[in-house]
């Protein structure tokens, strides 16, 4: 039943489908790992970060202190209920609906991405969870954009 169920999917759908189910995991993973976070750990004394000799951190604990983090998830969440509603879409909605992929994939995807490969303190501290979160989302945005791909070959 599953492999009908993939073989079904456009290749549109199965990125926006694994970036959603990984983004969503990665908000559960640790974001932030390290035994030592240096001149981060004043910014997270918050949390008890000053108390312990190896810190990690999930978006859940960050979301613990500042709630908005918590959008992050619910966005992951967005793009999975989108990802249901698009299968049985008319051609027009799933245009529409392939936007709003992109949209959501670019809040969160090419931002983490780009802190993770340029920005030398985070990458000596990222864990797991935060890498799973940017591709996922990327993977959310390349997933809508093609099927905006698609649908254009359709109707041009």
């Amino acid at each position: 039943m599953g492999k009908s169920l993939l073989s079904a999917l456009t290749l549109g759908e199965k990125f926006v489908c694994a970036g959603a189910i990984a983004a969503a995991l990665g908000f559960f993973l640790p974001w932030v790992s390290s035994p030592d976070l240096g001149p981060l750990s004043g910014l997270l004394g918050q949390v008890g970060a000053l108390a312990l000799n190896h810190v990690t951190l999930s978006g859940v604990d960050l979301a613990k202190v500042v709630g908005a983090v918590y959008f992050i998830l619910l966005a992951a969440i967005a793009s999975g209920v989108l990802f249901y509603f698009s299968r049985k879409a008319a051609s027009e909605q799933k245009l529409l609906i392939g936007g709003f992929q992109v949209m959501i994939g670019s809040l969160f995807g090419p931002g983490v991405i780009g802190a993770l490969f340029f920005v030398p303190m985070i990458q000596s501290v990222s864990g797991t969870g935060i890498w799973l979160l940017g591709l996922g989302f990327c993977s959310i945005a390349a997933g809508g954009l093609i099927t905006i791909a698609t649908l254009a070959k359709r109707v041009g």
